[in-house]
């Protein structure tokens, strides 16, 4: 698993449509989108989420929008992110270090709703109003967070704890799994609490992501 835990556009002049949370509120696109760091940064991931783009052209690399999450690039050193693309609308764009947790063979995704729907007196449904469905997956990882990751943590909590979702690149596991992007919270994100039982700088933490939008 790859995740975005620092995502550096929160701290850039990109539109404030773009850092926020909820897809929903999209940008509109009519040119290049041009967004400047403060100093240089290292950048190997881009995470994107609504949009109704197929293609993105980030400082020259070009890679193949599927769905929202995150996406992996060559890494770069750079204070300019130049953007070009198909896309007319975007509803959040992150950048940083993707930082890559190996986790255990087990895992958990599932396909959930919020409709409630009723049962009649007679056995029929009634189907629920409203509602929307939304994906879910635990992952567990055993000693595999570093000193690295957790600076990366440390350095992004500020809106890890205000709710801000993840972008996560599961592709490495996609061969079991019925998808390979997600756009996520972590259930207890607002407390991180890590394990570690070895004498290395060595945690574990199971995530339990639910999708967002």
């Amino acid at each position: 698993m790859k995740i975005l835990f620092n995502d550096k556009i929160q701290n850039t002049d990109a539109p404030i449509e773009l850092k926020k949370p909820a897809l929903s509120d999209i940008y509109k696109l009519n040119e290049t989108l041009i967004i400047n760091f403060d100093s240089i940064e290292k950048i190997n991931s881009i995470g994107i989420g609504n949009t109704d783009g197929t293609y993105f052209n980030i400082n020259g690399e070009v890679i193949t929008f599927t769905e929202n999450g995150l996406y992996i690039i060559k890494e770069i050193q750079t204070d300019t992110l130049e953007i070009t693309t198909d896309a007319t609308f975007i509803g959040r764009i992150g950048a940083g270090i993707a930082c890559n947790i190996p986790i255990v063979i087990a895992k958990e995704p599932g396909f959930n709703s919020t409709a409630e729907p009723r049962i009649t007196l007679s056995g029929q449904v009634v189907e629920g109003a409203g509602g929307y469905n939304y994906k879910t997956i635990s992952l567990d990882s055993r000693y595999k967070i570093n000193e690295l990751i957790m600076n990366e943590i440390k350095n992004g909590y500020k809106y890890i704890g205000l709710g801000y979702p993840f972008f996560i690149d599961l592709s490495v596991e996609s061969y079991k799994l019925p998808f390979n992007k997600l756009y996520a919270t972590e259930r207890n994100q607002n407390q991180l609490i890590f394990q570690s039982g070895v004498k290395k700088y060595l945690y574990s933490y199971r995530f339990e992501f639910e999708e967002r939008f």
